[in-house]
């Protein structure tokens, strides 16, 4: 039985925890167009199966408990290509209030959302003080390979805008899921952004955007480039570096005089 996992403890097992260090996880990814070549599932996916590992990679005394997978996000900007399934920003923001409450409820002092999409982010930052201030959890942001830079070398292009759907997502489903990938079907494409100060993801200024505002097939970045190994290299830096992060979590608190 995996005791890390809160729902497979009973209640009274779970009020009777040690809960003074200690942090509730709560995996979160999405439902949406990875282009014609990944499950629309790539993000839960991710969330999820990164977020064991990472926890299989503590030490037997820490007390990091997951929760079950939140698999809808916020996607609207993928709204058009079918099979995208988006909450609005208001129910996600709801359910993570609820989610939280909950938690706070059983006597846990602290939260992390461990994210794995991008359109999720602005959303989860804001919530967490919203939580933090409504519950009294300390609230906690991290990103399924935050603290982990990419250990496999990339193309420059790659690196400014392979962001969805690219080389590092394709390759972690290739090696955690292989069947579920269909690489007959992967192709590249890089938006035609003019060069400047406004960028997508980063910049003096950012552009919202849609998708389909620079991407037909819904891909940014190169899929064609993603291998088994690939994936293999990456899931190992990135768990191994979520895992630290979490252990730092479960201890961490707000000194006082």
């Amino acid at each position: 039985m995996d005791s890390r996992y809160l729902p497979n403890l009973s209640w009274t097992t779970i009020r009777d925890l040690e809960k003074t260090v200690g942090v509730v996880v709560l995996p979160i990814g999405a439902i949406e167009q990875h282009g014609a070549h990944l499950p629309t599932a790539t993000d839960a996916l991710l969330a999820e199966r990164m977020t064991i590992l990472a926890l299989e990679k503590l030490p037997s005394e820490a007390k990091v408990w997951r929760l079950p997978v939140q698999s809808y996000g916020k996607s609207n900007e993928h709204l058009g290509f079918a099979g995208t399934i988006s909450l609005r920003a208001e129910t996600l923001m709801m359910v993570l209030h609820d989610i939280a409450s909950s938690v706070a409820a059983s006597g846990f002092k602290r939260l992390c959302f461990v994210n794995a999409h991008g359109g999720n982010s602005a959303l989860l930052a804001m919530m967490a003080r919203e939580i933090r201030i409504a519950t009294g959890l300390m609230v906690f942001n991290t990103f399924t390979n935050a603290g982990a830079p990419d250990p496999v070398e990339i193309p420059e292009l790659e690196a400014k805008f392979g962001i969805h759907a690219n080389d590092w997502e394709t390759s972690l489903v290739l090696h955690l899921e292989p069947e579920l990938v269909d690489m007959t079907k992967a192709i590249g494409h890089y938006p035609n952004v003019p060069d400047g100060l406004i960028g997508l993801t980063s910049g003096a200024a950012v552009a919202s955007w849609l998708t389909r505002d620079w991407s037909e097939s819904g891909v940014f970045g190169d899929p064609t480039l993603a291998t088994p190994e690939r994936g293999a290299i990456r899931l190992e830096a990135a768990t191994s570096a979520l895992a630290k992060t979490l252990l730092e979590i479960s201890l961490f608190g707000v000194p006082h005089e």
